[in-house]
């Protein structure tokens, strides 16, 4: 499979966050309605200690599928997606983004795609904007260094992952129950 330019992708946004910085900090926006405009349900947070922390390639099954936006609040990312769509041009392919909060952007992922990053920095918060709530039953995990995906990961000393990452099911299987 393939790493395409993230402008390849059709539904796939970045959009560029304004930072109001003072002498007592800063401000910014995560999310403008008139950027997209769905009923959103939950917001989430994770908080990564480890630089190396991968977590993905994670999704979730119609009808409980999610689109996101994700912004970093500290640290720094690259993010990964992974095109589940059957019936897209880009079905299988996969692309990256790279987000910190020193260059703000949010990225928008639509449903049916897997989803996952790796830390660049220690203490790594992303937030989390989401579509549909979180179903346990329906969700899945792609295996993060599947090979027939083959995401270039950054090399690292050491990488952090929790088990169900580990765990993930390789794309033959996610494919059966596409």
């Amino acid at each position: 499979m393939s790493l395409l330019s993230i402008e390849s992708f059709k539904d796939i946004k970045v959009f560029d966050r304004k930072i109001h910085k003072s002498d007592i900090g800063f401000f910014l926006n995560t999310f403008q309605i008139e950027n997209i405009n769905l009923p959103f349900v939950q917001d989430s947070i994770s908080h990564s200690l480890n630089t190396g922390t991968i977590r993905g390639m994670h999704f979730q099954r119609p009808p409980f599928a999610q689109a996101k936006i994700i912004n970093v609040l500290q640290g720094e990312i690259i993010d990964f997606f992974v095109d589940l769509r059957v019936d897209s041009d880009t079905f299988l392919s996969h692309g990256k983004l790279r987000l910190c909060l020193d260059d703000p952007k949010s990225l928008y992922i639509p449903r049916g795609f897997a989803h996952g990053f790796i830390t660049l920095q220690p203490n790594t918060i992303v937030a989390y904007k989401l579509d549909n709530e979180y179903c346990a039953n329906n969700e899945q995990t792609l295996l993060w260094n599947d090979k027939e995906i083959n995401i270039q990961w950054p090399e690292m000393k050491k990488y952090y992952h929790s088990k169900k990452d580990i765990n993930g099911l390789p794309l033959k299987k996610i494919l059966q129950q596409l």
